[in-house]
């Protein structure tokens, strides 16, 4: 202790004749830097009184942040402006930490907005992750839950915007005139990223003496940035094509303004040290549920154990026959009552916006205490009681607020009698023919593009012609979370369908995207600034206002089923329902069914799978004769378990 204690002297010491030498007027960055590093120390000085020592702290890093500007020098603002949110934070000082963190976050998204590619652009972000943890924390602690939502929000969706950038999009209803000067402006910009990172190249290569300050020049990036914004502001009105250009922090009243009086939305957060969860209702104060940092600990162990056991292969079986037991504990970590308790019994709608890996799991399937089931809507299941029993209106999911305020935002039609589908390009997935066969009966104009024909140059131009109201994919799908544009849906002669060229797409008259596959839900899990890019995300950005996906591969067969009912209940007009509430009334219909249910299910279409089985060689006629054998010894519920039915999620509205 006495060791450092000397050093600590000896380096505040130094600093200070450092600054003697290297001047505010004569070396302005080398002096903020002396000034960062001098605060450093006496933050950590052991010698002397504490309060004065923090005190020399803060004067020394307001004194660098002078010259660490969030607009000059975005990384070290960031770097100093940490530091003194740190020092305040750790002093319980809450406002005066949430004011230093605020200008560490408008200097990340400064140094984003400069950075040349995602990769750079997510490294920044990951790099300044615990800054967004502890400004949420800290405005909790001032008992300000609607500002810390507003930073959760400011830290989601950033990558999954700028990748639709890069994409060189255009907007539509404009001249081509229009677009042609916007994409010389966007050029400009791209051309000074990329000489300001040569310039910062060279430098580093060069090597300098202390003497010669260098700093590089911004002005003119931020004069073309601020030229392709006025434009775009100016001359394009396309709502979609503005998400792609910047992201805007969205305000609590725009988020309160996702729910009415029947609809709720349930936000995560997951921190280091807790998991938060945030209740947010048409009218009244926001409700927060915060748990301890065993909680934590807990989940990140469940996750890793859920992970392993299912992309073992050895394994996969033991996590089918553990599912159901996995999501219990899961409802347990997560204390999923208490939650619940938080919600008004007047809600009829929940929307679930989850955070990192609670992404990939079914929370609409999580089990509940059954005295909460009475209390929203009576309803019973023969599996007991999930969450989504408590919403007769349904769950579904959004990626962020602000993109399911922009979907939201855009007029979606409601014609839903054109339908696309893929059907088995692969030709390995055995009822997926009988699952489209049956499904484009419902509609007046179904184009169904099959097997070894679905080529992409024959599925291209039906996907680029935007004329369809649904979107019907039975085929594989895979996430790439090395280079998520590259995740892909499969198509005949080993060709794929990639994200990137999904967000190309415009299905302006689009209502419903299904994905009716394996993993077509997943997301990248290793990002830990909670960037949703995946297949649904592509379908959203497309124009889509709904999209239904899988988190695990499925079984073949119950999906048909599955599939088939969420049809038949969408095309009820008596009911004339949403997606969610569809897809909740079909999961729970295939959760429920008996034998006898199931016989009448299939004597209503044996029609077109006689029809189906006939087109079959005799050993796959036998291989579905056995298959309904094999459900039927499963008495007296064959799909009870979770894992037939959880797995498929409605994103979006």
């Amino acid at each position: 202790r006495g060791e450092k204690a000397e050093n600590l002297e000896r380096a505040i010491a130094a600093f200070n004749e450092a600054l003697k030498v290297g001047t505010f007027e004569a070396f302005p960055q080398e002096w903020a830097r002396t000034q960062n590093n001098l605060a450093n120390a006496y933050t950590n000085r052991i010698r002397g009184e504490k309060a004065d020592n923090l005190e020399k702290a803060i004067t020394s890093y307001h004194n660098a942040l002078k010259i660490d500007t969030k607009e000059n020098d975005p990384l070290n603002c960031l770097q100093t402006a940490q530091n003194l949110g740190i020092l305040h934070y750790d002093q319980k000082q809450w406002q005066q930490a949430t004011e230093a963190y605020n200008t560490a976050i408008e200097a990340v998204e400064n140094a984003r907005l400069e950075a040349l590619n995602p990769q750079d652009r997510q490294e920044v972000l990951s790099n300044a992750i615990n800054v967004f943890y502890r400004i949420v924390q800290a405005h909790l602690n001032l008992n300000q839950p609607e500002k810390a939502l507003e930073y959760i929000e400011r830290s989601k969706g950033r990558n999954l915007v700028e990748l639709m950038t890069q994409k060189n999009l255009h907007p539509q209803g404009v001249s081509q005139e229009i677009i042609a000067q916007l994409n010389e402006l966007k050029q400009r910009v791209f051309n000074e990223q990329i000489r300001l990172h040569h310039q910062s190249i060279n430098q580093k290569l060069m090597g300098r003496d202390n003497l010669t300050p260098y700093v590089q020049d911004h002005s003119y990036l931020k004069e073309y940035q601020q030229d392709l914004d006025n434009f775009i502001a100016r001359e394009i009105k396309d709502p979609l094509f503005s998400l792609t250009q910047k992201v805007e922090p969205i305000a609590f009243t725009e988020i309160q303004a996702l729910t009415d009086a029947e609809t709720c939305l349930l936000q995560w957060y997951i921190t280091r040290e807790k998991i938060l969860a945030f209740v947010v209702s048409a009218e009244g104060e926001v409700k927060v549920w915060q748990s301890s940092e065993d909680d934590v600990k807990q989940l990140f162990d469940t996750i890793n154990n859920y992970l392993q056991l299912y992309y073992s292969e050895n394994r996969k079986q033991e996590w089918r026959n553990q599912l159901s037991n996995l999501l219990q504990t899961f409802a347990d970590i997560l204390h999923i009552n208490d939650i619940l308790a938080l919600i008004p019994d007047t809600c009829q709608r929940l929307i679930i916006i989850p955070h990192w890996f609670l992404h990939i799991l079914p929370i609409h399937a999580l089990p509940v205490d059954p005295p909460q089931l009475s209390l929203k809507s009576g309803e019973s299941a023969t599996g007991g009681s999930e969450l989504q029993d408590l919403f007769p209106k349904g769950v579904q999911y959004a990626p962020s607020c602000q993109i399911l305020q922009k979907i939201s935002q855009t007029s979606h039609h409601s014609d839903f009698n054109k339908l696309f589908a893929i059907q088995n390009p692969t030709k390995d997935l055995f009822y997926t023919d009988l699952e489209v066969n049956i499904l484009s009966t419902f509609f007046t104009e179904p184009q169904v593009i099959a097997q070894d024909n679905a080529t992409k140059n024959a599925v291209l131009p039906h996907l680029k012609s935007s004329d369809n109201h649904c979107y019907h994919f039975s085929c594989h799908g895979s996430f790439n979370p090395a280079n998520p544009l590259e995740s892909a849906l499969f198509l005949a002669n080993k060709e794929s369908l990639t994200l990137g060229e999904i967000f190309e797409l415009r299905l302006n008259k689009c209502r419903l995207i299904t994905l009716s596959a394996c993993e077509t839900g997943m997301i990248d899990l290793n990002s830990i600034s909670d960037e949703y890019i995946g297949l649904p995300s592509g379908f959203l950005f497309a124009g889509s206002p709904s999209v239904v996906s899988s988190l695990w591969t499925v079984d073949d067969l119950s999906t048909s089923f599955l599939m088939i009912k969420l049809y038949e209940i969408l095309f009820d007009e008596n009911q004339q329902v949403s997606v969610p509430v569809a897809l909740k009334q079909a999961q729970n219909w295939l959760q429920n069914l008996t034998i006898e249910s199931l016989d009448k299910f299939l004597e209503q279409y044996q029609p077109q799978i006689d029809k189906h089985l006939a087109q079959l060689r005799p050993g796959q006629r036998l291989r579905y004769e056995q298959s309904l054998k094999q459900i039927k010894q499963r008495q007296p519920h064959p799909f009870i378990s979770p894992y037939y039915w959880a797995g498929f999620i409605a994103t979006g509205i």
